[in-house]
């Protein structure tokens, strides 16, 4: 049973285009995804810290890169299309506004009028409308296989998010099967592979940051489950904690990456005697055991790093700013780049105030930390 996505067979773009003589069609949108201005913009986006905090920390374009790393290794030895895979890995933080899921929390909740704000459908309308570098087209016009594990690389879209759906079949959708009918199924087993690699990623990298920042300190991470299996009891005195905790981070990464594939080419053998289901099944998965190690330490992760103190404290400024940004910009709509204000897609909103808060919302995502810090900084003296 072949199991890769094939970029011969494509549904194709939505604006067609000659195709390209020496890269596929996957290859092609990967190349394209690291070029935008929306990729180069992640470098200065946070992770889990301000990006301008400490340049040792990671950034959103540094996780993006060791994800798509991990993403690379699992595909190769799965037989996947690993063009496609990486393409899916690369893109699937774009649409994260400054400030991370702090900025992304704020933004949805002042955006509820018009459907809130999520940075994965924040990605889709990147790489479909917003992202304006190209003549003949808005967005990136990523193949169809691409968008599909953009927009799904967290699993199927509930038919209660209309929104999503609204905007697929008014954008996006190709051919018969491209609209509603195929965001309800599971994506593809490379988009899988993807989601699976940004945890893994993360739950390894966020331990070493905080590590590095003093919020997660040895002696508490030696207690920690399912990490703590993975620093040596006693180590020899000439080693630095710091050594520890980032061995542990590679062997937790090398655990997590050899768990998935046993177990996932263990689900594509029982499929194929089976012959039952299809490829596009939630094949891509940890083993039981491991599902349940790995939830146990995004808990201990969420309440001893995500939520300590030093990070609440960033978050609440980070907040004051987002709400500062957009109240803003809502009254000075004309401080709002040409090239954003002149987008057709915002034309499609009937009533004058969704399209200012599309247009808003849009905007302040765009932002990095930096620019977002420098805005905030030139309002409250009022030399906008």
């Amino acid at each position: 049973m072949k199991i890769a996505s094939d970029p011969d067979r494509s549904l194709g773009r939505v604006h067609e285009e000659k195709p390209c003589t020496i890269r596929s069609n996957f290859q092609r949108d990967r190349d394209r995804v690291i070029h935008s201005k929306a990729f180069r913009k992640l470098q200065n986006k946070s992770q889990v810290f301000f990006s301008t905090t400490n340049d040792i920390f990671r950034t959103r374009l540094t996780h993006t890169i060791e994800v798509s790393q991990i993403a690379r290794t699992i595909a190769n030895h799965l037989g996947l299309n690993i063009d496609l895979c990486e393409t899916i890995a690369l893109a699937h933080d774009l649409g994260h506004p400054p400030f991370g899921h702090t900025g992304e929390e704020r933004l949805n909740n002042l955006m509820q009028e018009v459907g809130g704000f999520d940075h994965n459908f924040q990605t889709l309308k990147l790489v479909t409308i917003l992202e304006r570098q190209y003549v003949k087209f808005s967005g990136l016009n990523l193949c169809f296989e691409s968008l599909d594990g953009i927009v799904k690389h967290n699993g199927p879209i509930d038919e209660k998010d209309k929104t999503i759906r609204l905007f697929w079949d008014e954008n996006i959708a190709l051919g018969e099967g491209g609209g509603e009918h195929h965001l309800s199924l599971f994506p593809s087993l490379e988009a899988q592979v993807a989601s699976l690699s940004d945890d893994i990623a993360y739950c390894a990298h966020d331990i070493a940051d905080g590590h590095e920042a003093g919020i997660l300190s040895y002696t508490n991470l030696r207690t920690s489950p399912f990490f703590g299996e993975f620093l040596v009891s006693e180590q020899p005195r000439e080693y630095h904690d710091s050594l520890s905790v980032g061995q542990g981070c590679r062997d937790l990464i090398r655990y997590l990456v050899n768990d998935l594939i046993f177990q996932t080419q263990k689900n594509i053998k029982d499929l194929q005697k089976n012959a039952s289901g299809t490829k596009t099944s939630n094949l891509i998965a940890f083993s039981s055991g491991t599902v349940k190690k790995v939830v146990e330490l995004k808990k201990y992760l969420f309440k001893n790093l995500y939520r300590s103190q030093e990070i609440n404290i960033m978050r609440s400024q980070a907040e004051e700013i987002i709400n500062t940004l957009f109240e803003y910009y809502l009254d000075n709509l004309d401080d709002i780049p040409l090239l954003f204000m002149e987008n057709k897609y915002y034309s499609k909103f009937k009533s004058f105030r969704h399209r200012k808060l599309n247009l808003v919302g849009d905007f302040i995502a765009s932002m990095t930390d930096k620019e977002a810090l420098e805005t905030f900084g030139q309002i409250k003296i009022g030399v906008t």
